[in-house]
């Protein structure tokens, strides 16, 4: 039979085999005529490129493609994910087959798609996290067809489809308070806890925590150098200035591991910083929500609302525009006070009409 449905999907599939390729993938529709239509789609593109010798790229290729140009980069991992996932419905998919309505589709049954947490419970997925998926799938459609701003085409497509994205509300950046911060560290074992006051000392994202190398470390200029690859991007590494609590910690850990700085239990580099641990503690503390990323938050809204000015931020954390210091820019509207009285009107003078008489008009009497 050459297509069918599994009991747990309402999705038909696809399976045939064709001068010995064999093609596996579903369909992403529940009808069975629809179904059976593009079976027959593909049986006859199939046959096209195999007899006659006609391009047509698949999917697959693509992300042959993708691997071989952006396996090198940091946020890899992640995409790879996104990839894995839209496999489940691309997998021997041909390019000229991804239109604008299979995708809208595919962005739907996203929505259905559950992982399993620390707790071993399902959760579905969140549509930023929908989104990004769908943004790897344009990014690899738009090199396929080249519609790119860096004039990359891999040649394997005419035109690249619209993909639809979820308008998402935004949100700003969860930070919390110092008073907030020291509840926190109170209740963390020695390990989190260094980790935490180093990225509320320094604003370093988890990856730079937990890889700190003392070989990296100047305690005389009192500054820690990440690498460029280590530094998310890739493209220059970041000095990043110890303050007094980023050297008190680094005094605290001397010696504990010949080159990480923070270990467990004489293992480095820590891998897991949210913890089940981590999300009771912040729990029981009524901050539920809070991540380790929100470290680096808080650091930039305490600089801002310390008024360091923003260009000098966007240096420290690391950002590449300012787009992303600004915001924070919000928590302190103080300096646009000295601006404020460019349109100031004044106070308004007196007329005649704002003055109360002593005694009422005598009306003209006329006869």
């Amino acid at each position: 039979m050459s297509v069918h449905r599994r009991p747990d999907s309402p999705y038909w599939q696809i399976r045939f085999k064709i001068a010995g390729r064999k093609v596996r993938r579903t369909t992403s529709v529940t009808e069975r005529a629809a179904a059976e239509e593009l079976e027959q789609e593909l049986r006859r593109a199939l046959w096209r490129q195999i007899k006659l010798g006609e391009k047509h790229y698949t999917w697959e290729q693509a992300v042959e493609q993708c691997t071989a140009e952006d396996s090198h980069q940091a946020s890899w991992e992640r995409t790879l994910r996104s990839i894995e996932r839209l496999n489940r419905f691309l997998a021997d998919s041909p390019l000229a087959e991804i239109t604008r309505e299979n995708i809208v589709k595919i962005r739907t049954a996203l929505t259905r798609h559950t992982y399993l947490n620390s707790e071993k419970q399902p959760v579905p997925l969140a549509p930023a996290t929908i989104n990004r998926d769908l943004a790897v799938l344009r990014s690899i459609l738009k090199r396929c067809a080249g519609d790119t701003k860096d004039g990359v085409n891999w040649g394997m497509l005419d035109a690249c489809p619209k993909v639809p994205l979820f308008r998402l509300s935004k949100v700003d950046p969860l930070w919390i308070s110092r008073e907030q911060a020291h509840t926190l560290l109170g209740k963390f074992p020695k390990h989190t806890r260094g980790m935490m006051i180093m990225a509320l000392a320094t604003g370093m994202r988890r990856s730079n925590v937990t890889d700190m190398e003392w070989n990296r470390v100047d305690l005389k200029r009192r500054t820690y150098y990440v690498p460029a690859s280590k530094v998310k991007g890739r493209e220059k590494g970041q000095a990043v200035a110890l303050n007094t609590d980023a050297i008190a910690v680094l005094e605290q850990w001397l010696g504990k591991h010949e080159r990480y700085v923070f270990c467990f239990r004489k293992r480095a580099p820590i891998k897991q910083v949210a913890t089940r641990m981590w999300r009771r503690v912040v729990k029981d503390c009524g901050l539920e929500g809070v991540t380790f990323h929100s470290m680096r938050h808080s650091w930039a809204s305490w600089h801002v609302q310390g008024e360091t000015p923003l260009k000098m931020l966007q240096e420290m954390g690391g950002w590449a525009t300012l787009e992303m210091p600004m915001r924070y820019a919000h928590l302190n509207p103080g300096h646009l006070a000295q601006y404020a009285e460019t349109s100031a009107i004044g106070a308004p003078a007196s007329t005649e009409s704002d003055t109360v008489e002593s005694e009422p008009k005598k009306a003209r009497l006329t006869g």
